[in-house]
């Protein structure tokens, strides 16, 4: 059956749509991306005003070289041979080899790179206030704004996911010790001091839960891990602009339900499962009270096995809490640019 030309149309933007711009080894392989690039130029109908594949190539290894001077350039820019190359590859790879760009370097030149695209190659002028970097890609110019768009979220993502990699070695995130610098109005260094001393805080909470749990105190650890899991909901609710005043943990729960309905979903099951461990905390304080006062004898025991089922599923919660916490700090600054309209392929 013949493809129609609309189906090639659709092929290509489904493409671009799924294209990988970071490998998993944090490194951008940069031919196809410069070719991909001019095609969703021809794409649009606008190929007259393309950059050159090879003016995008060298624009990027020539910021490269300027930023990080040509011995760490060298690092950061390297060539692969292509061992099944084939003559039809030849207009991406006429070298018969693939440069490959470190996610390192990136992080220092990828904003100017893509904004030299369009003001410095294509000769766009500058805008009079500032604007998103890549502003110049067009929102009517469909293949252009959805690959550069496309490039933007996929380094932003592998950013994120490098950073919470990182947190546990480091004791803190990155884009949460940002967004809590500009929230708070200080410097960089001093929002990653009270990270790492909030990090250091939950790891001696966490070995005293455990402690508390070895040693039969379970009321003890209870407590513990309502404190921990109720700083970890205080400060995901803080981050998110909630003001809330000394809450309650039930206060921070409902407040949670009514985010969940928000753009900053929390994870259903784990919040059903946080209500259900404080009703069930709930009666281990009053199991407490009735043990100590009428039927002591016979509440005894019932008491002490219900407080250290509450107490194990509380530390569960704890790391269930900590590590969603961890997924979604480095979310504190979006990085995504929302569409200004609904766009189809025609």
């Amino acid at each position: 059956m013949e493809i129609t030309e609309q189906q090639k149309r659709q092929a290509f933007f489904d493409e671009i749509v799924n294209y990988q711009f970071i490998r998993e080894d944090g490194r951008l392989v940069l031919e196809p991306f410069c070719v991909y690039l001019s095609h969703c130029f021809g794409f649009d109908g606008i190929l007259e005003i393309s950059p050159k594949p090879r003016e995008i190539y060298m624009l990027l290894i020539e910021i490269i070289r300027e930023r990080l001077g040509e011995v760490e350039a060298s690092e950061k820019i390297q060539t692969q041979g292509i061992k099944d190359w084939r003559p039809e590859l030849a207009y991406i790879f006429p070298e018969r080899q693939m440069t490959c760009i470190h996610v390192g370097a990136l992080v220092l030149v990828s904003h100017d790179w893509i904004y030299g695209i369009g003001h410095t190659l294509m000769g766009i002028p500058e805008p009079a206030t500032p604007r998103k970097y890549f502003a110049w890609a067009k929102e009517e110019w469909l293949a252009v704004h959805t690959f550069i768009n496309g490039y933007h979220n996929a380094f932003m993502s592998f950013q994120k996911q490098f950073d919470r990699d990182s947190i546990q070695k480091n004791g803190f995130s990155m884009f949460e010790a940002l967004h809590l610098a500009y929230k708070k109005d200080i410097d960089f260094d001093s929002a990653v001091s009270v990270l790492k001393a909030r990090h250091d805080s939950y790891l001696s909470a966490l070995g005293q839960v455990s402690k508390a749990l070895n040693d039969g105190y379970y009321l003890e650890a209870i407590a513990l891990e309502e404190c921990l899991i109720s700083n970890c909901l205080f400060n995901f609710l803080d981050a998110k602009g909630t003001k809330l005043s000394g809450p309650t943990f039930y206060a921070l729960l409902k407040e949670l339900d009514a985010e969940h309905s928000s753009a900053y979903e929390f994870p259903s099951e784990l919040l059903r499962g946080l209500d259900a461990w404080r009703k069930e905390r709930n009666n281990a304080i009053h199991g407490f009270v009735s043990a100590h006062s009428q039927e002591l004898n016979n509440s005894r025991a019932n008491f002490s096995g219900a407080t250290q089922i509450t107490a194990v599923r509380g530390l569960e919660l704890c790391n269930a809490v900590v590590s969603w916490y961890e997924v979604e700090c480095v979310n504190f600054i979006r990085h995504e640019f929302p569409s200004e309209s609904r766009r189809t392929v025609h």
